[in-house]
C-alpha cells in the first residue's frame, strides 16, 4: 500500500502553493499528492514546532520524516546558527523541501534515505512528527535510530495523537532513552520529550 513515508515518484504531480505565518514570520509552502497534509500545514506540526521553536536545541538539529520542510525550514528561520538537517524517504517531498528552502530563503541540508545512521552526523535535537500510516514497526524503528543518531543529553521531540499510539509510543521511549516527559497535552494531541 503506497502512503506518503514511501518514495513514490511516478505518482501525479500538481504542486500547490500556500502562505503560512507563523510567529509573525511569513512562509510560503509548495505541496504536492504524495507527502503529508499537503493542503496545509497540518496542526500537530503546528504544535510541534510551538513547543520547541524557542528552546535551545543545539547546533545540529534533525526533522526527521521533513515532508514538504515545514517543521526544518522554520526552525531554520529561528536557529539561523544551527546546522538544520531534513531527512524523509520520499523523493519527492525532498524536492519540495529543496524548493521550498529557496523560497524562504533559509540554509538547510537535505537527504534522502531511510538510515539516518548514514549522514553520519549525532545531533542535540531531533524533532519528528511520526507517520502513522506507515505503521509502529516503522516508527519504533525511527525512535531507535533518533536514539543512535544524538549525542549524550540530546533530546527528541515528538507529537502524537492519543487515539494514535501516544502510550505505546511513550512506553517505546522509555525503553530507550533516560528521561521521558510529556511537555504538554492539547487537544488530543501528546508533546514528548525524549533525553538520552
Amino acid at each position: 500500500m503506497t502512503h506518503y513515508y514511501t518514495d513514490n515518484s511516478m505518482l501525479k504531480s500538481e504542486k500547490k502553493e500556500f502562505k503560512y505565518t507563523f510567529d509573525n514570520e511569513e512562509f510560503i509552502f509548495t505541496s504536492d499528492h504524495g507527502v503529508f497534509s499537503k493542503d496545509s500545514v497540518d496542526y500537530g506540526s503546528y504544535l510541534l514546532i510551538k513547543c520547541v521553536y524557542q528552546l535551545s536545541l543545539g547546533e545540529n538539529i534533525l526533522d526527521l520524516g521533513c515532508g514538504y520542510g515545514v517543521v526544518g525550514i522554520i526552525l531554520a528561520r529561528f536557529h539561523k546558527y544551527s546546522t538544520i538537517d531534513l531527512v524523509d524517504v520520499n523523493s519527492r517531498a525532498i524536492e519540495l523541501s529543496r524548493l521550498n528552502a529557496l523560497k524562504n530563503n533559509v540554509s538547510i541540508n537535505l537527504y534522502q534515505t531511510d538510515d539516518i545512521s548514514t549522514i553520519n552526523r549525532q545531533y542535540d535535537s531531533i524533532i519528528l512528527n511520526p507517520p502513522i500510516r506507515a505503521g509502529k514497526v516503522v516508527i519504533f524503528g525511527l525512535y531507535e535510530k533518533a536514539y543512535q543518531c544524538l549525542k549524550d543529553g540530546g533530546h527528541l521531540y515528538i507529537v502524537i495523537l492519543k487515539k494514535h499510539g501516544a502510550k505505546s509510543s511513550l512506553n517505546k521511549l522509555k525503553e530507550l532513552f533516560n528521561e521521558v516527559k510529556v511537555l504538554d497535552r492539547i487537544d488530543q494531541h501528546w508533546l514528548i520529550e525524549a533525553t538520552k
